[in-house]
């Protein structure tokens, strides 16, 4: 008899939240956490002026030399999906197979985009319009990931 191992997505997201946290943290970000499940967020970053940075974070997955996550939530209450536009400000995303993360602002994705790739490896035929390169989005302790949050203008569009 084959069984059937359940995905604990649960557990995966919270692991996730942790890892983006950490990661901000460790790059000398002040980091919140709000008190209710049910915000859009699942962090801040306090950018000491006054104003928060919301973090919608998502386990991102290797895949042919993308890390791919999706930017749009589905309840179990609700089957239609819901997009963030207006709700955060960038996805935090943590991949287990590079073991590193991202900081992805929203105003390089799209607005009616299902998924979201991150390239480790370069394309095969050699693309670059439109292609955005993982360390790109790297979150280290110089990062330019939230410079660009916070200044919408200079980060290029997806």
């Amino acid at each position: 008899m084959i069984t059937r191992t359940r995905r604990n997505t649960s557990r995966t997201g919270d692991l996730t939240e942790l890892e983006v946290a950490l990661a901000l943290t460790r790059a000398g970000y002040r980091v919140l956490q709000p008190l209710s499940a049910a915000s859009r967020y699942d962090l801040a970053v306090d950018n000491e002026d006054g104003t928060l940075m919301r973090i919608q974070c998502k386990t991102g997955v290797l895949r042919d030399g993308r890390i791919v996550f999706r930017v749009y939530s589905v309840s179990g209450h609700r089957s239609a999906s819901r997009a963030y536009q207006g709700q955060v400000d960038a996805f935090g995303v943590y991949c287990e197979a590079t073991r590193r993360t991202y900081l992805v602002p929203l105003t390089v994705i799209p607005e009616h985009r299902v998924m979201v790739c991150l390239r480790v490896l370069p394309s095969k035929n050699g693309q670059r319009i439109g292609v955005h390169m993982a360390d790109d989005f790297l979150i280290t302790r110089d990062t330019t990931s939230l410079e660009a949050t916070r200044n919408p203008g200079s980060q290029p569009v997806l």
